[in-house]
Parts: C-alpha cells; structure tokens; sequence
C-alpha cells in the first residue's frame, strides 16, 4: 500500500510503498481512497509526542 512516511522529526513527509498492515483476529483492513494529515500528526512530526520513537514512521491514528 501507499503511505506517508517521514524518517526524522521535521523531515519533510513522503509518500511510499510500505508492506500491507495484517488485522488482528477480531479487526479489518479497509481500503482507503484519500486521506489527510491532522495537527496531532503535525505535533508529531515536530517530535512534540513521547510515543513516536522509531522512523520511518506512519502517521495517523483515526
């Protein structure tokens, strides 16, 4: 699937191939159309949130 990546804090986003997310027992994948960012992925990719610590990183948490 395509996804927005961003390897650093502050580096500038870019859009990639990554691996296919595998849903837990009870869950679901769902295809997705479009998509945005919002300010708590923004604060994110300042480094202003304490639970983003690996790259590269996806953001998105809806």
């Amino acid at each position: 699937m395509r996804a927005v990546v961003y390897d650093a804090f502050g580096q500038l986003p870019v859009v990639r191939q990554v691996d296919d997310p595998t849903p837990s027992a009870r869950g679901a994948v769902l295809r997705v159309s479009a998509t945005g960012l919002c300010r708590s992925d923004w604060h994110g990719w300042l480094g202003h949130d304490p639970d983003i610590r690996r790259f590269p990183h996806v953001p998105g948490h809806e």
